[in-house]
């Protein structure tokens, strides 16, 4: 077998010697059975030869030592998963990227791009719970492990809440590692429906803070308590606002515990009786 000579442009009357056809005409893709077929007919092959095997549907090429696929020797496709992604590694090698999970991002790790879950903090208000308690024996109901590090400032969202005695007050008071935090200073401003005065409760070293005053059997308090300076050791701020729906009173309340501490949670009770009620905390991002 001759070895290849590439391209010829033949002109008029030139005579077509045994040489041309076969370094020339004879340099095609050539079909063969099979492997064995190729290796019988082509008994010297020369580097740049080409023949398609019919039985394994590839198409091999002579390196000049071998016969090597073709069809292997480009990208070898490392995907085995929908969604998969391709990306180069060492040596501009393709190299499979699993698909990542819901919620995850695509970021870079150790110079190659890789999923993560993105930091809970990044951005916004994250919902850490959402509880709904009924006819709670002991007058009062727990938040505790809700709050950490990963924020210094938290939002919570009274949607609803029953004292089952006429006139309780709701109470307010921080707790640290399941221990209740008994000592603040504050206020609690009121308002009435139709009326033209406020009513002012102080909290002057008290073991909890008011939250709203004389509350009615049937009628649920709803409201916002904002949460500062959490996750550090010093004085926690409360401030928040809330609405009794009996006769559209209005509650104003701030405040701070007076013990320097690192708060985990809360507890929400009632002067005397049993609650009931809805209550969602969020975390608000640094």
């Amino acid at each position: 077998m001759a070895a290849g000579l590439g391209f010829k442009d033949f002109t008029t009357g030139e005579v077509l010697t045994a040489a041309d056809v076969d370094g020339y005409l004879m340099q095609g893709v050539w079909v063969f059975a099979s492997a064995a077929a190729r290796d019988a007919a082509v008994t010297a092959p020369q580097e740049g030869n080409f023949a398609y095997l019919k039985d394994t549907n590839t198409t091999t090429y002579y390196t000049g030592s071998a016969w090597t696929n073709l069809d292997t020797t480009g990208m070898v496709n490392p995907m085995t998963t929908t969604g998969d992604t391709i990306y180069s590694s060492s040596g501009s090698t393709p190299a499979r990227l699993g698909i990542g999970t819901t919620g995850q991002v695509l970021t870079v790790a150790g110079g190659i791009p890789s999923w993560a879950t993105p930091a809970g903090s990044a951005s916004g208000m994250t919902l850490i719970q959402r509880s709904t308690f009924s006819n709670v024996a002991g007058t009062s109901t727990t938040f505790d492990g809700v709050f950490s590090s990963t924020y210094t400032s938290y939002y919570i969202v009274i949607e609803k809440c029953t004292a089952a005695s006429v006139g309780d007050d709701l109470q307010f008071l921080l707790r640290y590692s399941g221990t209740d935090d008994g000592n603040y200073y504050g206020n609690l401003i009121t308002n009435g429906f139709a009326s033209t005065t406020f009513t002012s409760i102080s909290s002057n070293n008290a073991s909890q803070l008011t939250i709203n005053s004389s509350q009615q059997t049937g009628y649920p308090f709803s409201g916002q308590i904002n949460i500062t300076d959490v996750g550090t050791s010093t004085y926690t701020g409360i401030t928040g606002m809330g609405l009794e729906r009996d006769t559209t009173s209005l509650s104003i309340f701030y405040g701070y515990s007076t013990n320097l501490r690192t708060h985990t949670g809360f507890r929400l009770k009632s002067a005397s009786s049993n609650i009931s009620g809805t209550v969602a905390v969020y975390g608000l991002a640094k």
